[in-house]
């Protein structure tokens, strides 16, 4: 029961990964005041618990072997670790007075810059999961589907930022996409939590008898 439990958090952690990081950037200002980065900083702090079940969900499918759950969460602490670089800038300009403009100015822009960067190894995450998802079944294929179609945004968003000198509105939209795909698949985990997944359970039952 208590297995079960902690389970369930782990899969809502994306959940609570989405609602921090909204209500830290969208409520409380976020890189603007204090609060708005420390909720965000919680925020990112839930993502690992997040991926931690997400890994676990597709090794099951794939079984002792797999690579690409591997990959999914490799991708997702690169993402993360970027993000997290990203705060150090803000913080420096935050505790210094009187720093120069131009320097407080590129800091803040090395904040963004970061933000885009991470489109790449989020990209990965996502293209990883979609494979396992439509292959096995592990997941709804539909988020399988999803996720392919997100990974193809975020790639075409991290170009178009690269290439374009002021990157159009619509190169966040992937992001937002991201953020609704996260939740959705909490809620795949939460339901799928501590219940054995056919996939699994067919994997085991192929495997031949062991002589004792």
């Amino acid at each position: 029961m208590f297995d079960r439990l902690l389970r369930r958090l782990g899969a809502a952690s994306g959940i609570f990964y989405v609602v921090l990081l909204i209500l830290g950037s969208d409520v409380l200002g976020g890189t603007e005041t204090g609060a708005g980065i420390l909720v965000e900083l919680l925020g990112f702090a839930f993502f690992p618990f997040f991926l931690g079940s997400l890994w676990t969900c597709l090794r099951s499918a794939e079984g002792d072997g797999g690579w690409l759950s591997v990959t999914a969460f490799g991708g997702g602490l690169v993402a993360l670790a970027v993000k997290l670089a990203s705060v150090a800038p803000i913080l420096a300009v935050r505790a210094s007075e009187g720093i120069d403009p131009g320097i407080a100015k590129a800091l803040i822009a090395m904040n963004g810059a970061s933000f885009v960067i991470t489109f790449l190894p989020l990209a990965v995450m996502l293209s990883a999961t979609a494979i396992v998802a439509i292959r096995t079944g592990v997941l709804p294929r539909w988020l399988g589907w999803v996720a392919a179609v997100v990974a193809l945004g975020l790639l075409g968003a991290l170009s178009a930022a690269v290439v374009s000198p002021s990157p159009p509105e619509w190169v966040f939209l992937p992001m937002l996409l991201f953020a609704l795909w996260v939740v959705a698949t909490s809620i795949a985990l939460i339901r799928r939590a501590g219940e054995p997944h056919p996939v699994e359970t067919a994997h085991l039952a192929r495997e031949p008898a062991r002589v004792r």
